[in-house]
């Protein structure tokens, strides 16, 4: 399998923060865009969007908002693309 240089360790950790400094409607947009962009790459496994879906999902949840925050951002991406 090939490799992506944006799935590096030290952009990961980046990425976790600037998620952590988000305020809960930022973040929701970020959410918005990384499911999108997630969905869009399905057919490349190294996608850094895959794990940049899953952060957005683990800050919404160590806010204690996944549901208010992740779930609300997923329904209304699943929306917009019907």
């Amino acid at each position: 399998m090939r490799t992506n240089p944006d799935n590096a360790p030290e952009k990961k950790e980046a990425y976790k923060l600037e998620l952590q400094a988000m305020d809960d409607k930022q973040l929701y947009g970020e959410c918005r865009k990384k499911i999108w962009l997630s969905a869009y790459a399905s057919n490349n496994p190294v996608s850094c969007h895959h794990w940049r879906c899953d952060y957005c999902y683990d800050e919404c949840a160590r806010r204690g908002k996944a549901a208010e925050i992740y779930g609300k951002a997923h329904k209304d991406e699943m929306k917009s693309q019907c």
